[in-house]
């Protein structure tokens, strides 16, 4: 689909002398028409200037790294575009596409004349003479200071892209220079925008906790650790009910008797499923997610297990694998692969002799291609276990075998407790949250994919010494990243200062930097830099094998805070379970039915949704023809009052195939027709208006001829059913079809898709799909270009430095290859090879050709949920294409 530019329609003259007027323009067509205010002082001299804007297309400036200022000689430090809400809404309502002018504010070192270059985004040459004036330079530092932290205020709120480089920046010259960072923006629309942190955000080390740890360690010198404290109590965690006589003579898999009760589990039942799964990982690079849209970095956690275990399948496995192993699972005592997990792959042997020789001829193939990988014997649980492991932690490869069982782990820890299961202690299989979701999704099913998560593990990973130091190893692995920024900071200031100790001299680190209540040290060799204790960010030591006697008072105060958090927002967690069926589709592709099941829900908190929907219906709405998108929802009565109060009813919409007119505007995709002609669907209630009511007021339809309502509707009604669209000749259309019809199982949400490929809609679910697409590729690049405009870090390095401070490598999800290019008249900047040059900077106009990767092997969707007081349960079954699988 080609997407039409924007009108430009030109600004009348009130318009622009309106524009004129309040926004303070200036019409300037080079540097000699530039207004300039500068003012020496130390640390920092701060200056201010305002240019015309050069560009031969719509451009954003704050949104637009090319737009920066600097110096020949690098004096010029941290540039800051104007922000300026008011003129963007006033450019928008005059429909003008680029400001004509813009300001920028920034730092400078020095009191001598220099000359600036101020690119906006063509290069423009300013001669800049300082003035000694100190109630000048404060007034104009604030206003710098003002600039500043507010971009960083608004990328914490909404990351346009990773804000690494602003959240240090803005935290260390906060601290450096006594200003206060702003607090975040509160409203409905923050919220909306920028979800607050949670639990979750800690527990699974987010990128907004990572920032907020830069902030933290960053912010001051660090308390008195003081005197060691006893770890914290843990937090109550209510034993689930005892399981009665439904339980007895429940089927459970051996494999489930050797696994500890605190691992997640993820079953595969035989080794073909195993080999379908991990080829099914890594044809989408390692990240199921990018079925659904590309993500933008590839952080290799399936590839550095791999390589931690030193497993690695042979063409020869895929024929022999199914003669020597019975069965396959994934286990683990914690989410934190990326950094370094305890993790490891459970089999159960058909002929042991021949997988023992499999397996450890599959890891001593570490001993080659590491040279200083080492095997040895390590004495755990009183049994004799064969470690192969590099001083690095490059290989951490532990393997037992007990009986027909085989595990291969990165964890000592895990090691012990799969023994101990062995024994009957403390195995899943005996556990009475595992038997009764067996009850639930019992083996009969032959799923090829098994999934539970039981309590336990959450129990565990929210224990005092498991939380404790996923906090401590978060911190630690921050911190080789500040000292990265750190020594980047001081190379753009010109300051001789690369270690942690001259860096706090120099005040770009704070005092304390580094300093750990465990006795553990940041160890710097040459350009790498780990943790004493823990190794190098990545492959640290599992967070179970680091043993935790005794905490600092702050620490067990965050835990306790953490612990309290935890009981207001999640409560209890309760057994998960998963079952993923495979059933071929006639005429190639296949169907994966998916059951998700959360249950008992005791003290589970779950917010506002048993109060938002209504009990279970075993009646839904019939199948509408021409439908491409159904949706039905079961809901309890939005009315504290009256006569609707209490009355649960059924809403539904559907969608219909439709070509929906779309324009860019402002570099975003958006809609090109009043909202009438935006899009062909319909809503509508049964056997109450519900929540309509709040919509269209009283003035509801009585009778089957569609008649006006609110904000340019039709409305009819026909027995208990009221439908209301945008298009009358749709409500005559749909209504004789509306008949409500048995369900298969009593529900509360159904949510019908059919095949999008050969359908209008396609195009623009792949125009919103590119629109997000080429954001995410852009992400990359902005973190590039920032790191030059910022930290004066040598374009050509922005690469290999954006991606050690990221974790992972850069992934253009447009299939392109970031490169450096000339921007005309100004610096060279990073971009993909994939983007068009007209939407390098500002989207402009997506291309026909682009296909969401979703669109590429989605066929068909039909899913179901319902919650009750004892469980939430979920049937999703969608259709794939052959392409879906290598």
């Amino acid at each position: 689909m080609k997407l039409a530019s924007p009108l430009l329609v030109p600004a009348h003259v009130f318009g622009l002398s309106l524009l004129t007027l309040l926004c303070g323009s200036i019409v300037a067509t080079s540097a000699k028409s530039a207004e300039v205010e500068a003012y020496a002082g130390e640390p920092f001299g701060v200056g201010r200037v305002t240019v015309a804007v050069a560009a031969d297309r719509p451009v954003t400036p704050g949104e637009d790294e090319r737009f920066t200022v600097a110096s020949p000689g690098g004096r010029v430090l941290y540039p800051v575009i104007q922000d300026a809400p008011v003129r963007r809404l006033l450019r928008r309502l005059l429909e003008v596409d680029s400001p004509r002018q813009v300001t920028m504010y920034f730092l400078f070192h020095g009191d001598q004349p220099f000359e600036l270059e101020a690119f906006a985004p063509t290069e423009q040459k300013i001669r800049v003479t300082p003035r000694i004036n100190p109630a000048g330079r404060q007034a104009l530092l604030d206003q710098w200071w003002q600039q500043y932290s507010t971009r960083w205020k608004n990328l914490r709120q909404n990351p346009q892209f990773p804000p690494v480089v602003e959240n240090f920046l803005a935290a260390n010259l906060s601290r450096r220079l006594g200003k206060p960072l702003p607090e975040p923006s509160g409203g409905l629309l923050a919220s909306l925008s920028s979800p607050k942190a949670t639990v979750w955000d800690e527990l699974f080390n987010t990128e907004s906790h990572q920032l907020a740890l830069d902030q933290q360690i960053l912010a001051a010198t660090p308390a008195a650790a003081g005197e060691p404290q006893p770890l914290p109590a843990p937090m109550p965690w209510f034993a689930l009910p005892e399981g009665g006589e439904e339980l007895n003579g429940v089927e459970v898999e051996p494999i489930a008797l050797h696994v500890p009760v605190e691992c997640f589990y993820v079953r595969f039942g035989n080794f073909t499923n195993y080999l379908w799964f991990r080829d099914l990982n890594k044809k989408w690079q390692g990240d199921l997610g990018n079925m659904l849209m590309r993500r933008g970095i590839d952080r290799a956690a399936t590839q550095r297990l791999e390589q931690q275990l030193s497993l690695r399948e042979n063409a020869l496995a895929k024929f022999l694998g199914p003669q020597v192993i019975a069965d396959v699972a994934m286990i683990g005592l914690d989410p934190y692969i990326a950094q370094g997990g305890a993790a490891g792959i459970l089999f159960q042997a058909k002929a042991n002799p021949l997988l023992a020789n499999d397996l450890n001829t599959q890891r001593r193939q570490a001993l080659k291609n590491y040279p200083d990988a080492a095997e040895s014997t390590v004495k755990i649980a009183e049994r004799d276990v064969s470690l192969v492991a590099t001083p690095g932690g490059e290989v951490r490869s532990y393997y037992v075998q007990d009986g027909d069982f085989h595990l291969v782990t990165t964890s000592e820890r895990l090691v012990q407790l799969f023994l101990l299961a062995g024994q009957g202690e403390r195995s899943l299989a005996a556990s009475i949250g595992f038997l009764g979701m067996r009850k639930r999704l019992p083996m009969s099913r032959n799923d090829a994919v098994f999934a539970y998560i039981p309590p336990e593990f959450f129990q565990s990973l929210s224990s005092p010494g498991m939380w404790i130091e996923s906090q401590r190893r978060a911190r630690s692995a921050r911190e080789v990243k500040l000292l990265e920024l750190a020594q980047l900071e001081a190379r753009a200031e010109g300051i001789d200062a690369t270690t942690v100790e001259q860096l706090i001299a120099a005040g770009l680190l704070p005092a304390g930097f580094g300093q750990r209540f465990d006795g553990s040290q940041l160890v710097v060799l040459g350009d790498a830099a780990s943790d004493s204790v823990r190794g190098r960010p990545g492959l640290f030591l599992p967070t179970g094998e680091v043993e935790v006697t005794a905490a600092s008072a702050a620490e067990v105060a965050a835990y306790r805070d953490f612990s309290e958090r935890f009981r207001q927002e999640i409560g209890q967690l309760p057994p998960i379970g998963a079952g993923i069926a495979r059933v071929p589709i006639e005429g190639g592709g296949e169907t994966i039915a998916v059951d998700v099941v959360a249950t008992p829900l005791n003290d589970v908190k779950l917010g506002r949704l048993p109060t938002t929907f209504g009990p279970p219906s075993s009646e839904r709405l019939g199948p509408i023809v021409g439908n491409v998108i159904s949706a039905e929802a079961v809901l309890d009565s939005p009315l504290p009052f009256g006569s609707a109060a209490a009355e649960p009813n059924h809403m539904f919409l559907g969608i219909r195939d439709f070509r929906t007119p779309l324009v860019v505007d402002n570099g975003s995709v958006a809609a090109g027709a009043a909202p009438a002609e935006l899009v062909r669907m319909y809503v509508g209630a049964w056997p109450k208006p519900g929540i309509l009511r709040l919509f269209m007021g009283d003035s509801l339809a009585q009778g089957e001829q569609p008649i006006p309502g609110a904000q340019s509707t039709w409305q009819a009604k026909r027995d208990d059913f009221l439908l209301i669209s945008f298009k009358p000749d749709l409500v005559r259309e749909v209504l004789p079809q509306l008949q409500m019809v048995p369900a298969e199982k009593p529900g509360q949400l159904w949510i019908d898709v059919a095949d999008l490929s050969d359908k209008q809609l396609a195009a623009t679910v792949s125009a919103f799909g590119y629109m997000r697409t080429r954001e995410t590729s852009v992400a990359a690049c902005r973190l590039m270009n920032t790191l030059a405009n910022q930290l004066h870090v040598p374009r050509e390095e922005c690469l290999s430095v954006a991606e050690r401070l990221m974790d992972g490598k850069f992934v253009c999800p447009l299939g392109g290859t970031y490169e450096l290019v000339e921007a005309p008249g100004g610096e060279p900047m990073w971009t993909s090879t994939a983007i068009l040059p007209q939407n390098r900077f500002q989207l402009t106009a997506a291309p026909e050709d682009f296909q969401l990767p979703l669109l590429t092997w989605f066929r068909g969707l039909r899913a179901e949920a319902r919650l009750d007081s004892a469980a939430i349960e979920a049937h999703v079954e969608i259709d794939m294409a052959e392409t879906v699988t290598p």
